[in-house]
């Protein structure tokens, strides 16, 4: 076994009851705390023993401190002579230790440390956590607001699922700690007037939950990623989790402790640090957006059988993706020059896939060949098909009617399903112009939205073969 030790811990930062006690229990285990990270905790090897620990804040401490102030320095001297021992600190939070059985405290006035505590909350804590609280309720906001607008394309986005997730987390532990912290400060002081100090509690089991969800969502992303094959995909999420988050962390730990070992004041590196820190997130996120565009120009990461034409003088991109459905399937034609696109994405809850059949510009027959669109949703979870199904009966209607006159407004009609071997079918009907050639076919586990020429006429045979392909196929 090594002879250190390193933990992620997950208390909250006021928990000195809590941190008191979770160290003593590592002592008695052989193991002393050594050093307070930013994430983790170092604990070196010792000799198992009974220990007396006692957690102290000293508000006008800062983690940009180069040095302990003569002020702090005076406080450690103090408790140095009553037998206690400085175990690890970082900032306002300070951890001593003492050999002695029943020690003398170094706080003896709940009224004081209480009021110690709170003011190292009110400088550190809490206006960060505060302000971090607006952010993730906008988020949360911004949220509820696309679920509301187009419920699926935000939940069939693994980056959406995982962006939203992060930020509901993030929401729900700012909200626990702060209510926590604020009733236990009302409820501490007024025990501090009885001579008391009221014992803190951590919301542990809550915060290790979020975690290990977090993680899961996280390798969600990765594999949903991975399995989906884009490479444009795949490079971008590297190029976050690998050189963006690790990077910008690094380089702000590295930008403040090189200020901090030349004895910098504490406020001019707290100020370099900031303009660092935005200075470089801009930079990294330039710089990988224009890696990423680069690439894309120049071909790194084409997935599809594509090439590039020129019409009347200008460039455009023709795919050759394979289709599971094509208008060769449905009727007796062999047109060259379709560009045939397949686009889609995947989450744990749907799968959306779009795909476009359409003439080329350049093609000889461009206004002779028909075209053909579709739009299939899978329904992975079924507790989501009701609504995905209200989802796309409206949704279409809401953005087509927008800038209309009411006597022209478009809505899905139902109509007959048996020749799709759908459950259920709607046609897109115009109130002043009839039926149109685009239908909703709803399927046990999926939805079909489809959209032929105007002037295709949709034999029975085509709707049975529309069906048989996109109906029952497993994209």
């Amino acid at each position: 076994m090594g002879e250190t030790k390193r933990r992620l811990e997950t208390f909250s930062f006021y928990d000195r009851t809590g941190l008191e006690a979770h160290l003593a229990r590592m002592a008695e285990r052989g193991w002393l705390l050594d050093k307070i990270g930013q994430f983790f905790w170092t604990y070196r090897k010792i000799e198992p023993k009974r220990l007396t620990f006692s957690v102290c804040y000293f508000p006008k401490a800062s983690q940009f401190d180069p040095e302990p102030s003569e002020e702090q320095q005076t406080f450690y001297d103090f408790c140095a002579h009553s037998g206690w021992v400085l175990a690890a600190s970082s900032a306002q939070l300070q951890v001593f230790y003492n050999e002695r059985e029943n020690p003398v405290p170094i706080e003896t006035d709940p009224v004081l440390e209480v009021e110690s505590i709170h003011r190292t909350m009110k400088r550190s804590f809490l206006p960060s956590q505060l302000m971090l609280l607006v952010v993730a309720l906008l988020d949360v906001g911004l949220l509820v607001w696309q679920f509301y607008n187009d419920p699926i394309a935000l939940l069939a986005s693994p980056a959406s699922t995982l962006t939203g997730l992060s930020w509901v987390i993030l929401f729900v532990l700012i909200g626990v700690e702060l209510g926590g912290y604020f009733w236990w400060h009302r409820r501490a002081a007024q025990a501090a007037e009885r001579g008391e100090f009221l014992e803190s509690k951590s919301h542990r089991k809550l915060q290790i939950g979020a975690l290990v969800l977090l993680a899961v969502g996280v390798v969600y992303f990765l594999l949903s990623v991975a399995h989906s094959g884009s490479r444009m995909m795949m490079a971008v999420a590297v190029l976050m989790f690998c050189v963006y988050v690790p990077g910008l962390f690094l380089l702000i730990r590295g930008v403040m402790g090189w200020l901090k070992r030349k004895k910098v004041s504490a406020k001019v590196n707290r100020a370099v640090t900031i303009v660092a820190s935005v200075v470089a997130a801009y930079l990294f996120v330039g710089a990988i957006t224009f890696g990423v565009l680069f690439g894309s120009d120049h071909g790194w990461f084409a997935e599809q059988d594509e090439e590039t034409y020129q019409y009347n003088g200008n460039t455009f991109t023709a795919f050759r993706d394979s289709l599971p459905l094509t208008v060769e399937d449905l009727m007796d034609v062999d047109y060259e020059g379709y560009n045939r696109e397949h686009r889609g994405t995947e989450s744990l809850f749907l799968a959306q896939y779009h795909a476009y059949q359409r003439p080329r510009f350049d093609a000889a027959y461009y206004k002779e060949m028909p075209t053909l669109e579709y739009t299939v949703t899978v329904v992975k979870a079924p507790f989501l098909y009701d609504m995905c199904r209200d989802h796309l009966l409206l949704d279409r209607a809401e953005r087509w009617n927008r800038n209309m006159p009411e006597s022209e407004w478009y809505s899905y009609e139902p109509a007959d399903p048996a020749p799709w071997g759908a459950e259920a079918a709607y046609c897109w009907t115009s109130r002043e112009y009839g039926p149109k050639n685009t239908y909703l076919l709803c399927y046990p586990d999926r939805f079909v939205e489809i959209e032929f020429d105007h002037d295709w006429q949709v034999t029975r045979s085509q709707m049975a073969l529309v069906g048989k392909k996109l109906g029952q196929r497993t994209f």
